[in-house]
């Protein structure tokens, strides 16, 4: 005589929870991301500094974030293509409103000049640059003023896969300078030979500053509630 109330009981309780799990999928936010450690990573606690910040901002909203990485290009072709509803994270380019609508800003990154200690390196205007030979990454931009100075034969660039290995050319003098983002320089550094830590340094004056943003796909049926959710949630976490 119980055995029909028992099974009303399970069907009941596998509908509620059918319900909340459903409920749970539409607070899940999907999101391309690319590998840009210290700031965002796969292999990063809480998927690097920005990262945290992404999963913070809509927290405080009632979402998770869930964090799919690929190669740049891939994560913003996924997203632009409204496979994902967002991509993280990426400098503004007018040429990306196309597909995309930027968030505030996520972060903030400082570019300076990586050099040997021992050399005494000083500059005040861009162009107390001029004849250096820079180690930097292949296809990399480095603002305006320096694309130029390259582009002109200003200075010269010796370009390279990596921050690591554009610090291994400053070590053997193969290059004068190493623009790169301070952040990253020093995250690669410390994961290189002591001895390489004890010869570089930083000159603190940043030649670029730039902010980065969470970039929400024109072809994704969410995308604009979700820009203002997280927009939202980024005022809690960054008042």
């Amino acid at each position: 005589m119980f055995r029909p109330l028992l099974i009303t009981c399970l069907f009941s309780l596998l509908f509620s929870t059918s319900k909340t799990y459903a409920s749970d999928d539409s607070k899940v936010i999907k999101i391309a991301a690319g590998n840009w450690p210290p700031f965002i990573g796969q292999d990063l606690i809480d998927f690097g500094s920005v990262g945290q910040t992404i999963q913070k901002a809509f927290a405080s909203q009632g979402y998770q974030v869930e964090f799919h990485f690929f190669p740049w290009k891939r994560a913003y072709k996924k997203a632009s293509e409204g496979e994902f509803v967002a991509t993280a994270v990426w400098m503004f380019a007018e040429e990306r409103t196309e597909h995309f609508y930027y968030s505030n800003p996520v972060g903030q990154e400082k570019f300076v000049f990586f050099h040997l200690r021992e050399d005494d390196f000083d500059w005040q205007d861009i162009t107390d640059i001029k004849g250096k030979h820079l180690g930097g990454g292949l296809g990399y931009s480095y603002g305006s003023e320096i694309d130029t100075m390259i582009e002109e034969s200003t200075v010269t660039i010796n370009r390279v896969d990596s921050p690591t290995q554009a610090l291994q050319l400053l070590k053997y003098r193969r290059v004068d300078l190493v623009p790169e983002e301070r952040d990253i320089g020093l995250f690669t550094l410390q994961k290189m030979p002591l001895e390489l830590q004890e010869k570089v340094t930083f000159h603190p004056k940043p030649f670029l500053t730039n902010d980065s943003y969470m970039m929400f796909s024109k072809n994704h049926p969410q995308a604009r509630k979700l820009l203002e959710v997280f927009n939202e949630g980024l005022k809690q976490v960054n008042p």
